[in-house]
């Protein structure tokens, strides 16, 4: 599609009236992708994206793994080791249980000096119980609990959590443990004081441990008098006979209402977006991840410490989980391969497990064993993350990431050729030369990541940083041509690029997190917030008019990591720009058709921000930039048009917009949905869950035109017939 033929722009003289002038009888090739409106999911523990979030568990360290503290900067191999510190750690505690809202962060401290696993504490006489690690079934960190024969009744260990009461009020559980001797452990939920003591027993269930490693199914039920308080907190309980010396390898806890380890509210919004793409496992985490200690019986995975972040892996949201998951949602797996201190080999087998004949196939049989005899036929395969950057483990040079690729490359491929294997790149910087050089013939698609953001205080003027980031998909849409025509001349005759990460990166300034000042995150426009919103309809406008050069977005992120769903004390709640991506969907399959917008202009300051010449690129200056952004698809065979209008100008007032059909055609009916808030930072909360949402009106049509008024940070998406 060419973009001065098919969208075109003229300024107003009034900047408070805008037309939109659309011709459906001259239309582009290609249609609107659905893998565009992807997500992207990362196993990042103390933000709860894949763990505790699009997986159902209640508890939060379930395996009584051993916890990373990482360090803040990247290691000289890459990666973030961890902090060994004790006040550090003593500090991250304190914070994490801010974060959690838990009532007593030294009772934390003083558990975990003793030997309990991070988030699990004593109750009753502390004494009673004695504590140590152990060595679990995968030869990973295991708890040993011994109490006294004359322990007090009280006498237990518990995890303090949220339950979604307003659901469901039964859990399925199961534990992994052995004894000195046979012997049984109670297992029960109970009210807790502020203070975090036990209070009120809600419901409990025995289990019976021998000798040898035992898993053991129980259920839990609290009964309909449980308060369902969205604040109250609770506690599982681990009890113990006195005189009993058992060791714990884990403990799961999942409502029944799971759908295959996965909550139902996140599978159902998801769904409900008819989400298309789902890429995963990382991001920075699989640089480090290694797959097969994710697959076979749960009890069998070992937990590790992250390789990139804070926490633990506990391997229990392994392959056969995610394919679940995507089939729950009704969306197409897309895996992002370990590139960092990953093989090629290790890949290639993956690629096996995943698609190869469950009979004439080493890892296809393994995946049968595993109880899915049928390949789930993966089509996407991305060859590493951000592998040019330090932050990642085991980081390469453009000439090594080129060899690396090759490698991997010609490994999966010899075990599925039909596989489409996307290439990490950098639009940047050099790192795509030697790919291209020495790789065009393999590759199919090229990535890139846009990551933008900038620390912010109070001498931040938020106007004109909201103004340039709104700007900034125009300017990234300059950069990949010019990475297009590079991969022309090397021979791709028709280049594709996928943007597997994007979402805002604002952050508060050092002296802001201090608290030397006044500003809090509410305060300045982040992930969470309608300009992710709006920002994210600029690049989808901009990719649809690449005319399929931008051919796939997985937006970060599906879960509690940029903007999408949100989920805390077992409540799911989405962001506005959970709603972009799902209203966005009406244009899929759709081809874009000629639009002309005649609005008014706004011009952007000097680079915004400390990050010009970092790798994610700064936002340049730009002169003239329309303040409403607009692109019209066309299904032919309806007579239907969807128009996405963007009011990105924070320092203009409402635009009164005209839409029109050029020619002898005119609109019959037009429905409006927006999204929209009053300020830049309006977001969603777990009390106010629908502050920000979709409002939809049928708009009147007088004489083959409508009108409509557009408010500053408002996305809409005009329905509309046409005769």
């Amino acid at each position: 599609m060419d973009d001065s033929r098919l969208v075109e722009h003229s300024n107003s003289s009034d900047s408070d009236t805008a037309t939109v002038t659309v011709d459906p009888t001259v239309r582009g090739e290609t249609t609107v992708d659905p893998k565009l409106l992807g997500k992207f999911g990362e196993h990042l523990y103390t933000a709860r994206n894949a763990k505790n979030t699009l997986e159902a568990e209640i508890l939060h360290n379930p395996t009584f793994g051993s916890w990373k503290f990482q360090v803040h900067g990247p290691g000289p191999d890459g990666g973030r080791p961890a902090v060994h510190d004790a006040d550090e750690i003593d500090d991250r505690v304190a914070e994490y249980a801010t974060r959690r809202d838990y009532p007593d962060h030294e009772r934390l401290l003083e558990a975990y000096r003793d030997g309990l696993a991070l988030w699990w504490v004593h109750c009753g006489t502390r004494d009673d119980v004695r504590t140590s690690p152990d060595v679990g079934v995968a030869g990973d960190r295991a708890q040993r609990i011994e109490v006294v024969p004359d322990a007090d009744s009280e006498s237990a260990i518990a995890q303090w959590c949220y339950l979604p009461l307003h659901r469901t009020r039964a859990f399925e559980g199961r534990l992994t443990a052995r004894g000195n001797e046979p012997t049984t452990v109670e297992i029960g939920i109970r009210t807790v004081t502020a203070d975090g003591d036990l209070e009120t027993e809600l419901t409990t269930q025995s289990v019976a441990v021998g000798t040898d490693w035992t898993t053991a199914a129980f259920d839990l039920e609290c009964p309909q008098s449980a308060f369902d308080d969205p604040d109250a907190l609770y506690a599982v309980t681990i009890r113990p006979e006195p005189g009993s010396n058992v060791v714990f390898d884990g403990i799961s806890l999942l409502p029944d209402d799971h759908i295959a380890r996965a909550d139902p509210d996140v599978v159902s919004f998801l769904r409900d977006a008819n989400l298309p793409l789902l890429r995963w496992p990382g991001g920075n985490f699989v640089s480090g991840y290694h797959w097969e200690d994710a697959v076979g019986p749960l009890e069998e995975r070992p937990t590790k410490p992250n390789p990139a972040w804070a926490g633990l892996e506990t391997n229990r949201f392994g392959t056969a989980e995610f394919m679940d998951f995507c089939e729950a949602v009704g969306c197409e797996p897309m895996i992002c391969l370990n590139a960092g201190n990953g093989t090629a080999e290790e890949a290639a087998n993956w690629v096996e497990y995943c698609n190869g004949d469950p009979e004439e196939t080493e890892y296809g049989r393994l995946r049968a064993e595993h109880g899915h005899p049928e390949p789930y036929d993966v089509t996407y395969w991305e060859v590493g993350n951000e592998v040019y950057g330090p932050w990642q483990t085991t980081w390469t040079t453009p000439g090594g990431y080129a060899d690396r690729f090759a490698r991997f490359h010609e490994a999966m491929t010899a075990v599925d050729d039909d596989i489409e294997v996307l290439a990490c790149g950098n639009r940047l910087t050099e790192w795509n030369e030697p790919l291209l050089a020495e790789c065009a013939d393999d590759l199919d698609w090229l990535t890139d990541h846009v990551l933008v953001g900038d620390p912010v205080s109070t001498d931040t003027d938020l106007e004109a940083l909201y103004n340039a980031h709104m700007a900034f998909a125009e300017q990234v849409g300059r950069e990949y041509e010019t990475v297009a025509e590079r991969m022309r001349a090397a021979g791709i005759d028709e280049p594709k690029l996928a943007i597997t990460e994007l979402q805002l990166f604002t952050t508060l300034a050092d002296d802001e997190r201090d608290g030397d000042d006044t500003l809090e995150w509410t305060d300045i426009p982040t992930n969470k917030t309608m300009t992710e919103a709006v920002y994210d309809a600029t690049f989808l406008l901009e990719a649809i008019r690449s005319d399929g050069l931008i051919g796939m977005i997985t937006h970060s992120g599906v879960g509690n990591h940029g903007a999408g769903l949100r989920k805390d004390r077992e409540r799911v709640w989405t962001d506005p720009a959970y709603y972009v991506h799902r209203e966005a969907f009406s244009m899929v399959g759709a081809h874009p058709v000629k639009t002309h917008l005649e609005c008014g202009t706004y011009n952007t300051e000097l680079p915004v921000g400390d990050h010009t010449g970092e790798l994610f690129g700064a936002i340049e200056p730009a002169t003239d930039v329309p303040q409403l952004d607009a692109v019209t698809v066309s299904h032919p065979d309806e007579n239907r048009l969807v128009t996405c209008l963007v009011h990105r100008d924070a320092t203009a007032g409402p635009t009164t917009v005209t839409l029109e059909v050029a020619g002898e055609s005119s609109l019959e009916s037009v429905t409006v949905s927006r999204i929209g808030a009053d300020s830049m930072v309006a977001q969603n909360t777990r009390e106010a869950p629908e502050a920000v949402a979709v409002e939809t009106e049928r708009c009147s049509v007088d004489g083959g035109t409508v009108t409509l008024d557009l408010e500053p940070f408002t996305v809409a998406f005009l329905e509309s017939e046409y005769e």
